[in-house]
């Protein structure tokens, strides 16, 4: 199972945390149609947030543009 996973990805309700064995998580966001990059992954994150996740932090990982990733961290 993979650490990371796009915001697009949770936004389109296709990914399912319940087995997911680790305590932390990555949400990328890029552009997507008709989105901003933000819009999109704070929706995901709050998304998250009812699944028991917590924001830590969030930082612009592209090496070209604006490519943002939430840190977050399930609570117990």
């Amino acid at each position: 199972m993979n650490h990371e996973v796009d915001a697009a990805v949770i936004l389109s309700g296709q990914y399912d945390l319940r087995g997911y064995p680790f305590p932390y998580l990555a949400v990328l966001s890029n552009a997507t149609s008709g989105t901003s990059i933000v819009s999109s992954l704070l929706t995901a994150v709050g998304l998250l947030k009812e699944q028991g996740w917590e924001l830590v932090s969030v930082a612009n990982t592209g090496t070209a543009g604006l490519h943002l990733t939430a840190f977050l961290k399930r609570l117990t």
